[in-house]
């Protein structure tokens, strides 16, 4: 392929779709990466590559803003095609559910089970005084509570789109 640019700004445009549609609003992957950003450096620092996801996800973003809005950048060598196979690994992690986002949520769930678990032993020994809790734990809780319905809203989301997608693909084949 001649321009990668062209290659680079459809698979943006692709991602950028997909994350739309989970959403249900237009600016899939800026909402995406501000999802990110809003999330407690203690969770996302149990979640392997965060830290490079987001920064990728903001550098490629960059990239098809500048292509998108500055004359004459698709004849400029903007990205390599690194870039491109990036943006398609991520998709792909959308789907599977192996995104960042998705990872987080899998971590929150694990973790709000194990401290139900923490929570029923102490309740049958007699020891659920609040006074015993470390206010950081009751704070983490909070954060925890709002980041698993974010995250379940955007599996159901998800759900829908793979649902929606099966039913095409069985209407035509």
């Amino acid at each position: 392929m001649d321009n990668l640019n062209y290659v680079f700004f459809e698979e943006f445009k692709r991602l950028d779709r997909l994350c739309g549609e989970l959403y249900g609003e237009q600016r899939g992957i800026s909402k995406y990466i501000d999802d990110m950003r809003n999330v407690p450096r203690y969770d996302c620092r149990n979640i392997s590559g965060w830290d490079a996801d987001l920064e990728q996800l903001v550098r490629l973003r960059h990239i098809r803003n500048n292509l998108a809005h500055t004359e004459g950048a698709f004849q400029e060598e903007m990205c390599i095609e690194k870039d491109i196979d990036w943006l398609k690994e991520f998709h792909r992690r959308v789907l599977s559910q192996s995104d960042p986002l998705a990872m987080l949520h899998q971590y929150l769930k694990a973790k709000q089970q194990m401290a139900g678990g923490k929570k029923h032993k102490q309740n049958q020994r007699g020891q659920n005084d609040i006074t015993n809790w470390k206010i950081g734990e009751i704070d983490e809780d909070k954060s925890t509570e709002k980041g698993i319905y974010w995250v379940v809203a955007l599996l159901v989301m998800l759900a829908a789109v793979l649902s929606a997608a099966l039913g095409i693909v069985m209407l035509f084949a």
